[in-house]
């Protein structure tokens, strides 16, 4: 575990500056670290976020990537993304709240819909993970961020997600090179939703989404994941 793929600076809401990140990837042996700073479409400092990490890249044998998380919008697949995205590696789609037909939606909002009959939890999956795909197809590189992180404020689980819908989506992040994340934070997703993926190829990154320098590269949930997707792929003795 020698990567931290999602670290977050005082650029959006971190604690740390992005030297301050790079100074703790540096002392804890990571090997490769990529910023990610939320953006919203109003959003006017890519430009200078962007100078800054190649600034600090220069100092570092850390291999640094600079990336923009954005939330998805709606089950075309738009995200909350500013026109100008100019020294940005990646772009990584969060369901930060549930994309709908219409527009976002809070998990609250959706709880409501759920419980008056309006809206099933069958349709929600769906959107989340049309949403996903159509963002994959729009976008270029997309890795997919904390993937169903969304589901437990709703009361659901990935244990609820279909089977078809997992290789729907997995289908769509091979098919337009993205990639998927394991996040410390979330603890998702599951190994049951990695498998799809991993079937396809698709590269699955290791994170922390850690918002203070003292959280980075420092896993739990990843390691068992890890542990499992192995002892999944290991011979049986016997």
């Amino acid at each position: 575990m020698r990567q931290d793929m999602h670290v977050h600076s005082t650029f959006s809401d971190g604690r740390d500056t992005i030297a301050d990140n790079v100074a703790e990837a540096e002392r804890l042996g990571l090997l490769e670290l990529t910023c990610v700073d939320h953006v919203r479409v109003d959003t006017d400092w890519v430009a200078d976020y962007a100078a800054a990490v190649r600034r600090v890249n220069a100092t570092t044998p850390v291999v640094l990537h600079c990336a923009v998380e954005a939330k998805l919008l709606d089950t075309a697949g738009n995200l909350d993304l500013p026109p100008k995205l100019v020294g940005v590696d990646a772009i990584y789609a969060a369901d930060h709240q549930v994309p709908l037909a219409d527009g976002p939606h809070t998990p609250r909002e959706v709880k409501a819909l759920m419980v008056a009959g309006t809206l099933s939890a069958a349709e929600v999956l769906e959107a989340i993970v049309t949403s996903t795909a159509h963002a994959l197809r729009r976008y270029s590189p997309v890795v997919i961020a904390h993937m169903f992180s969304i589901l437990p404020k709703l009361g659901l689980s990935e244990g609820d997600v279909p089977q078809r819908l997992l290789e729907e989506l997995a289908a769509a992040t091979a098919q337009t090179g993205g990639r998927i994340e394991v996040s410390e934070r979330w603890r998702c997703p599951t190994v049951r939703t990695l498998r799809p993926f991993l079937r396809r190829g698709v590269p699955v990154l290791f994170s922390t989404d850690s918002h203070r320098s003292d959280t980075i590269g420092r896993y739990s949930y990843c390691v068992q994941v890890l542990a499992a997707l192995i002892e999944a792929e290991s011979p049986v003795a016997g």
